[in-house]
């Protein structure tokens, strides 16, 4: 049963409003009300549907992107793959032409790396000076 809202003083008003109004007049109102009942069916009908097409197509879209995305990623991989192969493969090429030119020298890097000076320590914020106003 539906439930009342409202004053219940005003429902009743309106009823009687009803009660005095001639058939002929009900009539008509009741044909109103239900082209109007009509009207909103066909207009919720018609979001439905709306909303149906709409939610296909946001899956068709979204299963594009997905799948240009995984395309995508497997395209990328495949092309880093043979880049970092070849920064491998030349990493010995470069160390083998240094060593020909005389710059590099395993033995002098290992004394010039034990002369080092250590790096000072960086002071943390929380140990900072405080600042004068």
């Amino acid at each position: 049963m539906e439930k009342i809202r409202g004053n219940p003083s005003d429902r009743l008003s309106s009823i009687r409003a009803y009660e005095r109004m001639p058939v002929e007049s009900l009539n008509t109102l009741l044909k109103q009300l239900e082209k109007q009942k009509r009207s909103l069916e066909n207009q919720v009908k018609d979001y439905a549907f709306r909303l149906e097409q709409e939610s296909k197509a946001y899956h068709r879209t979204n299963n594009e992107r997905r799948t240009y995305l995984a395309e995508m990623s497997q395209a990328s991989g495949s092309h880093q793959i043979p880049k970092r192969q070849q920064h491998m493969e030349q990493l010995p090429k470069m160390k083998e032409n240094l060593v020909k030119m005389g710059r590099f020298n395993l033995v002098h890097q290992k004394t010039a790396n034990a002369k080092k000076v250590p790096v000072k320590r960086v002071t943390r914020s929380n140990h900072l000076p405080k600042l004068n106003p």
